[in-house]
């Protein structure tokens, strides 16, 4: 997928969180019933990520989300799996926790940089907003699994 708009970063980020989420789940199996009741926790938090995404995507003005973004991708690619090829088969709990809380700072750090280069305030609040939305989602997943880990 070629990300060149705001749109295609809303489009990629839908994308993303609804790709981590079925890996969460196809991977679920082989692991212990306290791991699966982990990977379940995070599987649920991308669902509705991927919702929210969504739901920004449906409200935002047509000129907010025919802005061009090209040259952060460029220099920071954010590589994205088709299908899951079982990255967190072999992981325990701790690194499948590690390995997804890393990929939503990749997103972080490029909404970010696209909020530093925005000028228009329409924009500027656009990304803010999702800034927080996926700030305020890795909060609550790692306070979730520290209470899942503490039982």
């Amino acid at each position: 997928m070629k990300i060149e708009s705001m749109r295609d970063i809303l489009h990629w980020t839908i994308k993303f969180h609804e790709q981590l989420a079925t890996c969460l789940k196809h991977c679920a199996p082989s692991h212990s019933e306290r791991t699966q009741m982990a990977m379940q926790y995070l599987l649920a938090h991308e669902q509705h990520l991927a919702a929210l995404v969504k739901a920004f995507s449906d409200k935002a003005k047509f000129s907010e989300l025919e802005t061009l973004f090209i040259e952060y991708l460029e220099k920071n690619p954010i590589f994205l799996h088709d299908d899951c090829d079982g990255d967190f088969e072999n992981k325990t709990e701790s690194e499948i926790v590690a390995n997804v809380l890393n990929q939503h700072q990749q997103v972080i750090a490029l909404y970010s940089y696209l909020k530093e280069q925005a000028i228009i305030p329409h924009h500027i609040e656009l990304l803010s907003n999702l800034l927080k939305l996926e700030n305020q989602e890795i909060i609550l997943m790692a306070q979730g699994l520290n209470r899942f880990q503490d039982m």
